[in-house]
């Protein structure tokens, strides 16, 4: 997810970056310890096939060690950060310089074209929506109006001028998950299609057996939270189900992030790939609604939000109906914009095993500006995510010295 704490301007100057020593300290450990790790686990003789021997040399080592430091951390983060940049957002004039700027660190520390084509840059073709939602529920007779984004935000990843939910029965169906490795299926064979599916987010959260408030790790993973536990899970599964709508609920301590983090990324330009079917096998509308509206929305059904909930970390647990339907549209103003992958490639010196790669990636964008707002429009992401473009480059860097 992208999210708000953005706000670190590399113009302000050195004082509000040096916030950021503590995180780059840590990266810079952080960084050692892992090419430190990699080269010491090597294996003496990684290639039995071929015979080579490899072994290691101290002072290669510490050259690799020497060439991750903090000031060419912030020096990155500084630039990529830069007001110059706009934030970093995909198809802009920010994207460019970012694209430039890297594939320039590339060729200074000795990386190679990464892409088949010969070149550092791989085409990604994508597709802007801006979202302009509304939505209403009407439970039992009571009809429950909602502003966007407070209440909720509300995106059609269907690349159309206009998507539409209308007088949509709503069920609410646990954490939405089909998992047949845990024995788990929240929908029981109920049929969604058309019907607006209102669930949880996270993993369901199954308590253990000896201590209640710990969770068992046979289930889901216990405390880590699996691919099911994603928003972006939950959507696919109502589309694969045929719902006309998802709704997740946002809860802070579960989803991990505040809900700011939600509306302030989903209330902007968002972005997917571009795809010949227009994406309409998705959902028509993908929502997020703050607990407080979703407890409103279960009241006025006659319903328990937390009596459910609680059900719900229950294999046993059925989807309930609630007596609500949903209203729901999103006009989408659409754009498509070829964005880039920046690759570079550091050979393996074995002759066999250089066919084969680690990859170590992270995303270079951010949210770009807002013209809009009045002032100081630019998202600049020194934090999220220049600083971890950064770190990849000082480790990449430190790799071509050994």
């Amino acid at each position: 997810f992208q999210h708000r704490k953005h706000l670190i301007k590399s113009n302000n100057g050195i004082e509000e970056l040096s916030k950021m020593k503590k995180r780059i300290h840590a990266m810079v450990s952080f960084a050692a310890v892992l090419s430190f790790a990699l080269a010491c686990t090597a294996p003496t003789n990684l290639n039995t096939n071929s015979g080579a021997a490899n072994s290691l040399d101290p002072a290669a080592l510490k050259s690799a060690f020497d060439a991750i430091t903090a000031n060419d951390i912030m020096q990155h983060t500084k630039v990529m950060s830069a007001d110059e940049y706009e934030g970093r957002g995909p198809g802009t004039k920010g994207e460019e310089l970012t694209v430039k700027y890297l594939t320039e660190q590339y060729q200074r520390i000795g990386l190679k074209p990464g892409n088949p084509d010969g070149t550092y840059v791989q085409k990604v073709p994508l597709v802007g929506f801006t979202g302009a939602p509304t939505a209403s529920f009407i439970a039992g007779n009571k009809q429950l109006n909602l502003t966007f984004p407070q209440d909720y935000v509300a995106v059609s990843r269907r690349f159309v001028p206009e998507s539409k939910v209308e007088n949509s029965d709503m069920v609410f169906v646990g954490y939405g998950v089909v998992a047949p490795e845990y024995g788990w299926d929240d929908y029981k064979g109920l049929d969604v299609r058309g019907k607006t599916i209102v669930m949880l987010i996270n993993d369901p959260q199954v308590p253990g057996s000896g201590d209640p408030k710990t969770l068992d790790d046979k289930m889901f993973k216990g405390k880590a939270m699996t691919y099911y536990g994603r928003w972006t899970y939950k959507y696919e599964i109502a589309a694969e189900k045929g719902a006309a709508a998802a709704v997740i609920i946002h809860e802070t301590g579960p989803a991990g992030y505040p809900y700011e983090v939600v509306s302030g990324s989903w209330s902007r330009e968002n972005f997917d790939i571009q795809k010949p079917d227009k994406n309409m096998g998705r959902v028509a509308v993908e929502s997020w609604i703050t607990t407080d509206r979703a407890k409103e929305l279960f009241l006025a059904s006659g319903q328990d939000f937390d009596a459910l909930k609680k059900a719900a970390v229950s294999k046993d647990f059925k989807p309930v109906a609630l007596n609500a339907k949903a209203n729901m549209t999103v006009r989408n103003t659409i754009r498509e914009i070829n964005s880039n992958n920046v690759i570079g490639k550091l050979e393996g010196s074995d002759p066999t095993l250089k066919n084969e790669y680690v990859i170590y990636t992270a995303h270079w964008d951010h949210l770009g500006r807002d013209p809009k707002l009045t002032g100081d429009q630019i998202f600049n992401g020194a934090l999220d995510n220049a600083s971890g473009t950064a770190a990849l480059l000082e480790i990449a860097e430190a790799f071509t010295k050994l």
